[in-house]
């Protein structure tokens, strides 16, 4: 935030993803269901309870958009014109997930709105650009946003946890999410199978380790997201924040 020129490029990147909220809005007002008391009232509820203990300023609008692919997503900003932001979760998640595990999704996505991660990950790109042409720096610049990227997504699988207060919950939604298919439901199979990930790993060549670290992705390996779901889940971190909201 202190550099240069940053105030300006954020009122330009708030105004560019208002525009956007506002082109999504009606797109889904016209072409997805927009769930409310009356219509899908199970899920406005999960919404209103993942907002309440997330201490959302507004709980956002939530829609249903029929889709044969298992996802949810957001702006991931507060909207400035009033409007409540946007959350979006997929009839095929709807249909693969239990009810608490899409209130858990809904945490998920939540965690992105409390954060603006659109706002600061756009903000990151743009001071980036600039290094990326040069030598060393503009890899170290790339590494850094990536980092920032893949810590963006643990922080929400956190926001999940704290939604969720079960780390078997979220687990359980990943790993539909990551099968592909409702009937895995062995949550602790897939701890032990993150377990595994992380001690072959820590034995394997330096060279795989390396080349693993260098994968450019979107989203953190799926069993190391529930690796450190289940570390932050046993952490006196972790405990604190829930004795303090009791």
């Amino acid at each position: 935030k202190s550099a240069p020129f940053t105030g300006l490029a954020e009122e330009a990147i708030r105004t560019s993803l208002s525009l956007a909220e506002q082109s999504t809005r009606l797109d889904l007002l016209s072409s997805s269901v927009k769930v409310s008391p009356q219509q899908m009232p199970e899920l406005y509820t999960s919404m209103e309870n993942a907002s309440r203990i997330l201490d959302m300023q507004v709980v956002p609008e939530l829609y249903v958009q029929s889709s044969s692919q298992a996802n949810a997503f957001t702006l991931a900003l507060q909207g400035r014109d009033n409007k409540p932001p946007i959350v979006v979760v997929t009839s095929a998640l709807l249909d693969r997930c239990t009810d608490d595990e899409i209130e858990a999704i809904i945490g998920h996505e939540l965690g992105h709105l409390k954060c603006s991660h659109s706002l600061y990950l756009t903000l990151g790109g743009l001071v980036s650009t600039p290094l990326r042409g040069l030598p060393l720096v503009g890899s170290q610049a790339e590494q850094l946003l990536q980092r920032w990227r893949l810590a963006a997504e643990y922080s929400c699988d956190r926001a999940a946890l704290l939604v969720a207060q079960d780390v078997n919950v979220v687990a359980g939604a990943m790993l539909k999410l990551f099968a592909g298919t409702a009937r895995a439901t062995n949550t602790q199979a897939f701890i032990d199978q993150s377990r595994e990930y992380e001690k072959l790993l820590k034995d394997a060549n330096p060279i795989i380790r390396a080349s693993i670290r260098m994968q450019q992705r979107t989203h953190p390996l799926p069993v190391k997201r529930v690796m450190e779901l289940e570390k932050w889940f046993n952490s006196d971190e972790y405990k604190s924040i829930l004795l303090e909201n009791e």
